[in-house]
């Protein structure tokens, strides 16, 4: 059985060292990017699609009176 000094060196082993690479920064600046610009396109075009949906529907009522 192993101690719990021999599981935490195990532990230790796969710990990188105290520096990022910057192929690593790069690609997590990318991929949060990549989030912020999906979450711009999909606020943009729900904002749109509602506020065409809304001025349609306030449209046909004035239509109808």
């Amino acid at each position: 059985m192993e101690t719990m000094s021999e599981v935490n060196s195990v532990f230790k082993e796969l710990e990188p060292d105290n520096e990022v690479p910057e192929y690593l920064k790069q690609a997590l600046v990318s991929e949060v990017d990549t989030i912020r610009n999906t979450m711009q396109v999909v606020t943009l075009f729900t904002e749109h699609f509602l506020s065409a949906i809304t001025i349609g529907l306030s449209f046909n009522e004035k239509m109808e009176n």
